[in-house]
């Protein structure tokens, strides 16, 4: 059976039928996050670049003078890490599970 995180948005819906017959492990989670993690960085790259310029001829003195765009940057970052983003991730890595296992059964009944 599916099991959602109780923090999860999408605990509070219920998830279609097909849905919870598929099997969520605490290793595909962890993957989902490794994944949305990657994710945001690719969203936040021009807040990133951004943070890296300030950073660039500094060292002691980033702590106070690139505060701003630190700041920016990881509100990008939490905003693209939100449960409606690992909502999103999840349903989309079900569906491609519940494909694959639609496929699976089709070739079985031809074997």
């Amino acid at each position: 059976r599916l099991s959602m995180s109780s923090s999860s948005s999408a605990s509070k819906d219920k998830w279609p039928r097909d849905e919870q017959l598929v099997r969520w492990s605490v290793g595909d989670e962890a993957r989902i996050r490794d994944k949305i993690d990657l994710w945001s960085k690719l969203q936040c790259k021009d807040e990133m670049k951004a943070l890296a310029a300030c950073m660039s001829d500094k060292t002691i003195s980033v702590a106070w003078s690139c505060g701003e765009q630190r700041t920016v940057y990881t509100q990008c970052l939490k905003s693209y890490t939100s449960d409606k983003y690992l909502d999103m991730h999840k349903r989309e890595s079900i569906s491609k599970r519940l494909s694959q296992m639609k496929q699976a059964k089709e070739l079985r009944k031809t074997i």
